[in-house]
């Protein structure tokens, strides 16, 4: 933005450094900051059972969208809404099957399916979705 020695330049720094110091750092927006951290990473150690799932068995649960071998895999990925469903199969479906980079491509794809469902969250039904799946209601 502005990186050089105007004022204006000098101003917006002094206001970084304002909110570094005076909003950032104070414990009430650390302590928020800490258990958003925890929130997101619990929701995504909860969701990375999908990520472990092979090509062949993650693609079948796309397919049918429930699949009795993989229940807490099935459960998860009806959790996911539609719309970031919809999103992945568009995505991989627009990929060459035949192609070297397919698999992995999926699995950024599935990644992201992930991702963006989660950081699609408000704060509020994070926290309530972190909640109920671990059990701590």
């Amino acid at each position: 933005m502005l990186e050089d020695d105007s004022d204006c330049s000098q101003l917006l720094e002094l206001y970084k450094n304002v909110a570094m110091k005076q909003v950032f750092s104070h414990p009430d927006v650390e302590q928020l900051e800490l258990q958003g951290y925890r929130v997101i990473s619990g929701l995504l150690d909860i969701y990375q059972p999908l990520l472990k799932l092979s090509l062949e068995d993650f693609s079948e649960l796309v397919a049918q969208e429930r699949v009795r071998r993989l229940p807490i895999a099935s459960r998860l990925y009806q959790k996911l809404s539609t719309r970031h469903r919809l999103a992945y199969v568009e995505a991989v479906n627009k990929l060459a099957r035949t192609a070297p980079e397919f698999a992995l491509m999926e699995y950024y794809y599935r990644c992201r399916l992930i991702q963006d469902y989660i950081s699609g969250m408000t704060d509020l039904y994070a926290w309530d979705e972190y909640r109920r799946l671990m059990a701590v209601e």
